[in-house]
């Protein structure tokens, strides 16, 4: 019997389950992404929310084991519009991707921090937040990228332009569509990119990484809204 008190975790997805009942996926601080029975949940008076940091315990034998307590361990959070969607875009990633049982603390805090500031920044500020998150969860796949030297071994340098070679990184090319500069902001995740050409160079640099591990079933968060 495998019992697990007040672990952090957020809900990234939940679907109706045997009657009263939800099946519900949380992806959790210290043990990853999980799936849970949470019985009589839909009766309940404490709603099970998204995008709300939740402290949960569970118990059970084999794969699918129950939720038996929650409690919101966040302060209250409602997104809206855009930032409802792109949040949702990040769940869906982490559904994806992250194999189940597996623990990445540094995604969660990474999870957390964006959740929390989505809502108080501005839209170039938000895109490349997004960017930075995606980066760094292929970095914890193993998908990662040097953005601090080129392909041959040497530094990157902020006044030159660079090609992004897929699956092997960035190529010195004077007529390049990189410049440096950005590949030293992602490098050091500090203050955001504004420039609407960068952002959207880094959108589709971004794409390409991640197509080859979604394959070709399309995100559901796409038919809502395009944010990638």
């Amino acid at each position: 019997m495998t019992r697990v008190e007040n672990s952090p975790a957020f809900l990234i997805h939940r679907r109706m389950y045997q009657g009263n009942s939800l099946l519900l996926d949380f992806f959790t601080k210290d043990h990853g992404k999980l799936r849970l029975i949470a019985r009589g949940a839909r009766s309940s008076k404490t709603s099970l929310q998204m995008f709300q940091c939740l402290s949960i315990s569970y118990k059970g034998k084999g794969d699918l084991k129950s939720l038996s307590q929650w409690e919101i361990s966040d302060e209250p959070r409602r997104l809206m519009g855009n930032d409802l969607v792109m949040a949702m875009y990040v769940n869906e990633l982490i559904q994806r991707l992250l194999p189940e049982g597996d623990e990445h603390s540094e995604i969660f805090e990474s999870y957390w921090s964006y959740i929390r500031s989505i809502s108080s920044l501005d839209s170039s500020a938000k895109e490349y937040t997004l960017r930075v998150f995606e980066n760094q969860l292929l970095q914890d796949l193993g998908y990662g990228l040097d953005f601090e030297d080129d392909i041959d071994g040497n530094i990157i340098n902020d006044n030159l332009h660079y090609d992004y070679i897929e699956d092997q990184g960035f190529a010195l090319n004077v007529e390049g569509e990189i410049q440096g500069s950005t590949l030293i902001h992602l490098s050091k995740s500090n203050e955001p990119i504004s420039s609407t050409k960068e952002l959207s160079i880094l959108k589709k640099m971004n794409r390409k990484r991640l197509k080859s591990l979604l394959g070709d079933k399309p995100l559901k968060s796409k038919e809502l809204f395009f944010v990638n």
